[in-house]
């Protein structure tokens, strides 16, 4: 059905903080008053919503003087750009001759789509009377236009209604019988944020690294058969059947049947850790057989077997003394000794911060804090301070937070992190196998509280949050496919990972796919029944289409001629 009100968008908002939202179709025409960089501002807010709204998903939203580059990033294509006006005054004209050319060939014509201009560039007074000319000509038909006002706009459209978008100056709309109104607006910092966040989310997926090539693949639904081992699995042993390639540590790593795994934490010198941080390094090899001799070189191989026997036992998580400030992540930002009221959530996120993206100057904290309106140096010193004086020294001596070095702030070494525990716990886990590796993963989902962040957005940690929920899906759908594995299969164990997963990210797909598969298994058509429409629910709410599969796997448990559970057969 077409929305009821395709031009609706978000002005702004009252003093009350209350929106107020109109349908620009119904206002017609809208001059917006002010400088050129005002102007861009409250436009760019309107193009993008009106571009990202469900109420305008069957709508031409066309735009001039702010870029070209939202157009190729937008989902669904539905805000195009023209280079100047007189090219928008041609589409408009050739939509009209269209419309009548269908009127006039008899027969029920389709209804034209909505048709809303949103203009931030200079408009000269010929421009302005023949779009004006086109808009009047359309008559009926549902066509809107958004312009800078001018003078040559206030006299070829007297009856459009002018708003003031000086920042920080609430307005009155006499038309919409509202005000004071403070307008929504989109400043520079804030769109190259909304441009990156795009960019990044339109990049192809990278190929796992680390133990996590051993996750189980998401084209596998939970009681899907399990192919052979990976190849990292496979522990040839013996002198004459060596592994493939020497120099990858994995095959030394399962050969030493339990041995632990530091993960590699950011340092100054690599602040973002994209390179390390999310892949594991080895701290052990296999056990000698023989009695270790006394060896003096401190990078020998005898002092990491060493480091990595005092990382033994359940309790080994990585670095960092049990009795060390922790910063939670994995759910509403927790750190220890730093309560909820005051400043507690700012000096929160604040740690979180320099734990997760160490070695940031003042300046860029500052920034990321609140890139809306920047912390001042002397506000940040008083919250390092604060942040210094509960955390306190470690034992050695050296302050939990540093004095910066280099310019950059990073915490000590001994700081711990349920996100660092969930990488150690989930790598160690996926390195053991189905065999022995499924203890360690429902640890690490254990540790998962909520959503990443839950409760707050920080535009710094969207890249890490991706990355934390993809590591947490790969756990759930992994613990779902090897509980459903074997001759026994444990179905509520691998529901109750598929539902934690989903719990924390209700779009993947995947933990929808094993949701179904492990109900058809179990014979519950209630249950199979629920997770469709749980995930085509899902799909309607994010407007988005399912995969390719996940529609095959619908049809596949719905199907009243569906074949055998996997694991029946098996058994």
């Amino acid at each position: 059905m077409p929305a009821p009100y395709p031009g609706l968008v978000t002005l702004g908002a009252t003093q009350d903080s209350e929106l107020l939202l109109a349908n620009l179709l119904n206002t017609g025409a809208l001059l917006l008053d002010g400088d050129p960089g005002n102007v861009l501002a409250v436009t760019r807010a309107m193009a993008l919503e009106a571009g990202t709204s469900g109420w305008t998903d069957h709508t031409e939203i066309v735009t001039v003087g702010l870029g070209a580059r939202l157009a190729t990033l937008l989902p669904q294509g539905r805000v195009r750009t023209m280079p100047h006006l007189p090219s928008v005054i041609a589409d408009l004209g050739a939509l009209l001759v269209e419309v009548h050319q269908q009127h006039g060939a008899g027969g029920e014509a389709p209804e034209p789509l909505p048709w809303i201009l949103i203009c931030a560039g200079d408009v000269d007074p010929a421009q302005a009377w023949q779009l004006a000319d086109a808009v009047s000509a359309a008559r009926d038909l549902p066509v809107a236009v958004v312009l800078p006002a001018s003078q040559a706009t206030r006299q070829a459209f007297p009856d459009a209604e002018a708003i003031a978008v000086t920042p920080d100056t609430p307005v009155t709309l006499a038309q919409l019988g509202a005000g004071p109104v403070q307008l929504q607006r989109l400043t520079d910092d804030q769109y190259r944020q909304y441009v990156h966040a795009l960019e990044v989310s339109d990049q192809d997926a990278q190929p796992a690294t680390g133990a996590w090539q051993l996750a189980e693949d998401h084209n596998l639904a939970a009681t899907t058969p399990r192919p052979g081992p990976h190849p990292l699995l496979l522990n040839t042993g013996g002198e004459d059947n060596e592994v493939a390639d020497p120099g990858n540590f994995f095959p030394a790593l399962l050969a030493s049947a339990g041995t632990p795994i530091r993960l590699v934490k950011p340092t100054a010198d690599d602040p973002d850790g994209d390179a390390e941080e999310a892949a594991p390094s080895l701290v052990g090899a296999a056990p000698d057989p023989q009695p270790a001799t006394a060896n003096t070189d401190p990078n020998s191989p005898d002092e990491d077997v060493a480091a990595a026997e005092q990382l033994q036992g359940d309790d080994a998580v990585g670095e960092g003394d049990l009795d060390a400030p922790q910063i939670d992540v994995l759910g509403p930002i927790q750190v220890t000794a730093i309560s909820g009221s005051g400043h507690g959530p700012r000096v929160r996120a604040l740690a979180a911060l320099i734990y997760l993206r160490p070695g940031r100057s003042a300046e860029t904290l500052c920034t990321a804090m609140d890139p809306v309106s920047p912390w001042s140096t002397r506000t940040l010193q008083s919250r390092l301070s604060e942040i210094r004086s509960r955390f306190g020294a470690a034992p050695d001596g050296e302050a939990y937070l540093p004095r910066p070095k280099n310019g950059g702030y990073a915490f000590h070494t001994g700081i711990r992190s349920d996100w660092q525990a969930f990488q150690h716990l989930a790598t160690r886990g996926l390195a053991a196998g189905p065999g022995g590796g499924i203890p360690d993963l429902e640890n690490a989902l254990g540790l998962v509280r909520g959503k990443p962040f839950d409760g707050q957005d920080y535009p710094w940690a969207d890249s890490i949050q991706h990355e934390m929920l993809s590591r947490i899906v790969d756990v759930a759908h992994t613990l779902a496919a090897w509980h459903t594995d074997g001759d026994n299969p444990d179905l509520d164990a691998a529901r109750h990972a598929a539902l934690r997963g989903l719990d924390i990210d209700e779009t993947a797909e995947v933990l929808y796919r094993d949701w179904m598969t492990i109900e058809w298994a179990a014979e519950n058509t209630t249950g199979v029944r629920k997770a469709v429409a749980r995930v085509q629910q899902v799909a309607r709410t994010y407007d988005m289409s399912l995969d390719t599969i996940t529609e095959q796997t619908i049809d596949l448990v719905l199907s009243p001629d569906r074949p055998e559970p996997a694991h029946t057969r098996r058994a």
